[in-house]
């Protein structure tokens, strides 16, 4: 009997357009799957799409979008035993990456019907979901601030991040962990579960999605400049191995901040105006991921 599989499209996602897919998928699927393909038309519509393929009976639900699309997603699935397929048409596909998915929504569709279904970990901040990494500092204001920006992709994100680190000041964060609390004043706190910002940029080279730890990595206060120095090493995957930054693992984290400021969500910026609490839910979503990673 064949698989069923529900394709979810953002068609706003990304820099291409997404009008040809539907009619590449259903090429390349050569009658593997007995596959639907439907379009979001609004943010959350993935949530009530995947429901709506869990309702249906469908064994795999493929997120075709960024790490947003595939948030909204993997949501619902987390905690069924529908399967989430990953066809990464987005900006940074960070999630997509970590996974060997690469960042081209045909080529993953070939990993999709050839690749191995595994058990990963899952994540919350307050009540918020998220599969690959969150934070707050930089990157959230940033994240935030580019949230409602038209253009999509690396150069308007690029350009954000060069205007905000003129100004941006260092936040006064309380973290207490499994084994411990530090204060201090740093430029981020990212949380990670998978690897990868997206366009190769690693910011947590020892995460792994299956070992039921969530990687803390804190960017020390330091002038910028030491900032811009040190970011060839997320192309490295060394950046845990600056000193500009502490890391640790962990299952559950407890930030506090004494100012209103934001945090982002798999990419997404929201205002934060209470203290974050991180938890992590253990093998709690099957992804298909690609069999040759590695």
């Amino acid at each position: 009997m064949k698989q069923k599989l529900l394709v979810i499209a953002n068609p706003f996602s990304g820099t291409n357009a997404k009008s040809n897919l539907e009619k590449n998928l259903q090429r390349l699927n050569e009658g593997q799957f007995e596959m639907d393909v439907v379009f979001t038309q609004h943010a959350g519509h993935a949530c009530d799409l995947a429901l709506n393929g869990i309702q249906n009976g469908f064994d795999i639900v493929a997120a075709a979008g960024g790490d947003g699309t595939v948030n909204e997603v993997a949501s619902v699935l987390a905690g069924t035993q529908t399967q989430l397929g990953i066809l990464p048409s987005g900006s940074g596909n960070g999630f997509a990456m970590h996974l060997g998915l690469g960042r081209d929504a045909i080529k993953a569709f070939e990993i999709l019907k050839h690749g191995q279904s595994i058990w990963v970990d899952t994540c919350k901040v307050n009540d918020k979901f998220f599969i690959n990494v969150s934070g707050l500092g930089f990157d959230a204001r940033v994240a935030y601030l580019t949230k409602y920006n038209k253009q999509r992709g690396f150069i308007p994100y690029l350009t954000t991040s060069l205007k905000e680190i003129r100004h941006f000041a260092p936040l006064n964060l309380e973290l207490t962990w499994d084994e411990g609390t530090i204060n201090g004043n740093f430029a981020a706190a990212i949380v990670a579960n998978a690897s990868m910002y997206g366009y190769n940029f690693t910011i947590a080279p020892t995460a792994a999605l299956d070992d039921g730890l969530m990687d803390v990595i804190l960017l020390k206060e330091a002038p910028v400049y030491k900032y811009l120095l040190a970011s060839y090493r997320m192309l490295t995957k060394t950046i845990h191995q600056s000193p500009l930054v502490t890391s640790f693992r962990t299952s559950s984290l407890q930030i506090k901040i004494h100012k209103q400021d934001y945090f982002h969500v798999d990419g997404e910026g929201f205002i934060m105006d209470k203290d974050l609490t991180f938890s992590l839910q253990k093998k709690n979503i099957k992804v298909i991921a690609n069999a040759q990673k590695g």
